[in-house]
Order: C-alpha cells, then sequence, then structure tokens
C-alpha cells in the first residue's frame, strides 16, 4: 500500500493536537510511559512507519510521519489498545473519522475509521482494553484500508510500534 501524502500526517497530528486544546485537554506532561499494549487491529504490521519519510521528488527536511499505518480489509474491527476515556469522536480533514482518547499514561489518536460503534456515537465516554471502537474505513486522505495510530506520552508523540509489539509489514 502506497503512503500517506506527508501533508496528511502533518494534517493529523494538528487535528490531534487541535481537538486536544479546545476541549480543555493539554497534553498530558510527566506520565509514565505504558506497558506493553495490544493492537487496535489484528493482525497487525506496520505498512508506514514513525519518523522521518522519504519520498521521490520530495525534500527530506520537514517531512515527518507522528503515527504508525496498521493495514487492515475494510469493515475489520478497531479496538481500544487499554482502558480510557474517549476525548473525541470526530470527522475532520486528512484524519477523516476518528477517535482520539485518554488512557493511562499516553493519549492516542485512532483515524481513517470508516465507523464508530453506536454507544460512542451517541457519547458514551468510558472504554475499556479490547473493546470495540469502530472498523477500518478509508474516510480522510487514505491510500488504501488501514488505522491510522498516534501516541502522545508527556505532550511528546512517540512510535508506537514498540508499545504495541508490531512489525514492518513484508
Amino acid at each position: 500500500m502506497p503512503a500517506p501524502r506527508p501533508e496528511s500526517a502533518r494534517c493529523i497530528a494538528f487535528a490531534a493536537t487541535a481537538v486536544l486544546f479546545a476541549l480543555g485537554f493539554p497534553p498530558a506532561i510527566a506520565e509514565p510511559a505504558p506497558a506493553s499494549l495490544s493492537p487496535p487491529v489484528s493482525p497487525a504490521c506496520v505498512s508506514s512507519p514513525f519518523g522521518p519519510r522519504i519520498l521521490a521528488g520530495r525534500p527530506k527536511a520537514g517531512l515527518f510521519h507522528p503515527g504508525i499505518d496498521l493495514p487492515a480489509p475494510a469493515g475489520a474491527p478497531v479496538h481500544a489498545v487499554a482502558d480510557g476515556q474517549v476525548l473525541a469522536v470526530r470527522r475532520r480533514g486528512s484524519a477523516g473519522l476518528f477517535v482520539l482518547a485518554r488512557h493511562d499514561g499516553f493519549t492516542a489518536l485512532y483515524a481513517h475509521l470508516g465507523a464508530v460503534t453506536p454507544s460512542l456515537a451517541e457519547g458514551r465516554k468510558k472504554i475499556a482494553a479490547g473493546e470495540k471502537l469502530g472498523v477500518v474505513g478509508r474516510t480522510g486522505v487514505s491510500y488504501g484500508a488501514h488505522i491510522y495510530f498516534q501516541m502522545e506520552i508527556g505532550g511528546e508523540r512517540v512510535d508506537p510500534a514498540p508499545y504495541l509489539g508490531v512489525a514492518p509489514c513484508g
């Protein structure tokens, strides 16, 4: 699956930060790192990793993917990686339909969802580890069915792959 354009990653990161502040939830400060987590989709592998992007015909500077892409078939279930609280369910820009959640020690963004569960759509806030949040989709700017997953610990975006125990695809 081709990697999404870097503009989309910047927009997703901006959207997540903007939603947090708009809702009165500043990034967490000095929280402990989370323990090992279960990936939001199964099976899981990383098709587009966290970090700098190298794209033909584009300068390397400024191209950064602040989360990971986890490919899965459209309609596959997306699960919460830990217990937590839903901060927002929105459809916005390049992120498409997303769930923003605060878990113990970190904040997570689950983006490009095809749909969310009815209870979340109706405003339920508490979620449990492994609970279905919605289904994989292609909303927003997406070049294939996948979940974009982003983590922030202490206000810093971190690579979620080690916490989820997922390796690159193929």
